[in-house]
């Protein structure tokens, strides 16, 4: 490959002490020779920091800014402090739980070089992964929407599609940032920074899919970006949905139902949690009775 872009690698620590050098290793086992790290400690409450500055000193040739949060930040504040520190031309985010395989950022910088200046994000597939970094028996997330080709891939100006079915899984993303620039950077004030991001560049450039595994995806219930509350992530994705009503009757049609879905999903849970307190001050009414 020739004249060789630089790639920035954000890698987002959140107590990932177990898993920190299994990610960071992936990176500086990759293929592709450019590229520099930009290592975020997310306020870990355990040893994530210690391990972090260990891996440094085992690692000298390796191109790396840190960055230690001395508080809890959202992950687009996380991503946003980085990405002032990002030289390259392409940039990606990885939660310090994942893995990226060898190949995964030189195949997709030579994506970006063979097609034209309107490309802004090139994605591929991840396979899941438990905490023993063993396959999980589960498909991968293109076999979930049974894409068996390359040709199945949305790519282009896929912004309708994004917004009906957001299919990109975060870290299997290489991104132009330029691009990311231009559309204003992470909000800062939203826990789905991937949703919000990509939406808003989905809009102005174009998307290339990757039909190859690039990363192993950690299945965690502690993950920074895997044990958001479901209902804050729920009104989280209504609320950037909200932001394209009144562009398009089809988009409009299918924001208006998604916010019909939550409304009642939410009505039913709370109809579930009202008979439940009915049938304990019953219970609890009883237990006063027999014993007063």
């Amino acid at each position: 490959m020739k004249n060789l872009p630089l790639v920035s690698i954000i890698a987002i620590a959140y107590n990932h002490e177990k898993f920190l050098e299994e990610a960071l290793d992936s990176i500086i086992s990759q293929t592709y020779p450019e590229i520099e790290i930009i290592i975020v400690d997310a306020c870990s409450k355990d040893q994530s920091v210690s391990k972090i500055e260990n891996w440094i000193a085992k690692n000298p040739e390796a191109q790396v800014k840190t960055i230690f949060q001395s508080s809890t930040k959202k992950i687009t504040e996380n991503a946003n402090d980085a990405l002032k520190l990002v030289e390259g031309e392409f940039y990606q985010i990885l939660s310090c739980d994942d893995v990226l395989m060898p190949q995964k950022i030189e195949d997709q910088v030579k994506v970006f070089q063979e097609s034209d200046e309107k490309l802004g994000v090139v994605y591929c597939d991840a396979e899941k992964i438990n905490d023993e970094s063993e396959p999980l028996n589960q498909p991968t997330f293109f076999q979930e929407r049974n894409w068996t080709s390359a040709s199945q891939l949305p790519s282009g100006m896929i912004f309708p599609m994004l917004l009906m079915d957001y299919f990109i899984i975060a870290p299997t993303v290489l991104v132009k940032k330029e691009c990311t620039l231009k559309v204003g950077g992470y909000n800062p004030e939203s826990m789905m920074e991937d949703l919000d991001l990509f939406l808003k560049m989905a809009q102005q450039f174009s998307f290339k899919g990757v039909f190859q595994v690039g990363v192993k995806y950690r299945v965690l219930e502690t993950s920074l970006l895997r044990s958001t509350d479901p209902f804050y992530r729920q009104a989280t994705r209504l609320k950037i949905y909200s932001e394209y009503l009144g562009q398009n009757g089809e988009w409009d049609r299918f924001i208006t139902h998604q916010f019909l879905i939550a409304h009642k999903a939410k009505s039913s849970i709370l109809k579930i949690l009202y008979s439940f307190q009915l049938a304990v001050q019953k219970f609890l009414k009883s237990q006063f009775k027999k014993h007063y």
